[in-house]
């Protein structure tokens, strides 16, 4: 059994608690929306995040559901939940950074309590949440200038069996494709922070452009009861999901212009290599470049803004492993 609490805040079992979490020292205050709830009967801890980009709505409503659905009366263990991580960009509809640093907290893992605000708040909740506990979600959908093909992603980082662990929390989940991906691959990431300190750790995305639709909704909820199950803190709610499709690789594609952007391809769409893409053009309308996809495989994401700036990413491709 993991920890019970978060920042020292537990519920008695059979409870119910709901807190705001403030990081200490950070002025001005950084107040995080939490639940902790604690099972009647002793069992593992889940930790779960969502919000950590404060304009994906899918995975924050989901979450939030997912703390009044469970019943502390049949529980078994204990679900540590942030709801929405970046609170100060939420009704600011921020696009992937906080707006206190204009940094992206999903990027700035293990963190640093003397850093910058997204330092500290990444080194408080990796201390004070994810360390200890015995899973990890960290849940994402497409921001609001971004459409994807639903995915799980673990990372093969550090102890071998937490690895494995992490991959089977992945499969649970019951999107369509999951993907074991490196460190370096996915610097300052939370869910790769988690794994390199021994909690099994994934990050789950389904959902897409600024839209709270009910259908992503459930299913995001159902993959996080989905894990729960998995780890044996409530029972069956049906069939297991069907095992999702392993990709071997994610290739991303980037502009080294600004310019706007023309996809000629839609998420979950395949493609196959050298095929056109996309173009980026002037802000007349003039050809700049054309985009080609450099692997076969699936649109799993895609950019659907039509600026675009240098350094961006426009789409990518999940490469499929053989049958």
């Amino acid at each position: 059994m993991g920890r019970t609490s978060i920042a020292g805040i537990e519920a008695d079992p059979g409870q119910r608690r709901r807190v705001q979490l403030v990081v200490p020292g950070l002025e001005p205050i950084w107040e995080m929306p939490a639940v902790v709830i604690r099972g009647s009967a002793p069992g593992p801890t889940l930790a779960v995040t969502s919000g950590m980009h404060a304009a994906e709505y899918v995975p924050i409503e989901a979450v939030t559901r997912l703390t009044r659905w469970v019943d502390p009366g049949a529980l078994r263990g204990t679900l540590l939940a942030v709801l929405l991580v970046n609170s100060p960009g939420f009704y600011e509809r921020s696009i992937y950074v906080n707006p206190r640093d204009g940094r992206n907290l999903n990027r700035s893992f293990p963190g640093d309590p003397q850093g910058s605000p997204a330092e500290q708040v990444a080194a408080f909740l990796l201390s004070e949440l994810i360390v200890g506990s015995d899973g990890y979600v960290d849940a994402h959908c497409g921001d609001l200038i971004e459409a994807l093909s639903p995915f799980t992603l673990w990372t093969r980082a550090g102890d071998p069996a937490v690895a494995e662990r992490s991959r089977q929390m992945a499969s649970a989940y019951g999107f369509e494709h999951t993907l074991g991906v490196e460190p370096a691959s996915v610097p300052g990431a939370a869910y790769a922070a988690g794994a390199l300190r021994g909690v099994p750790s994934i990050i789950a995305e389904i959902g897409q452009q600024g839209i709270c639709d009910e259908p992503s909704v459930q299913r995001h909820l159902r993959g996080l009861q989905n894990v729960m199950t998995h780890l044996g803190m409530i029972e069956p709610l049906g069939e297991p999901a069907p095992p999702p499709q392993p990709m071997d690789q994610m290739v991303w594609l980037r502009t080294d212009v600004s310019a706007t952007y023309h996809p000629q391809v839609a998420v979950g769409e395949s493609v196959r290599e050298g095929q056109l893409v996309g173009e980026l053009r002037t802000i007349f309308g003039d050809p700049l470049q054309e985009i080609r996809a450099p692997a076969g495989g699936v649109v799993v994401f895609l950019v659907t803004s039509l600026a675009v700036k240098a350094g961006d990413p426009l789409l990518g491709i999940g490469v499929l492993q053989a049958a």
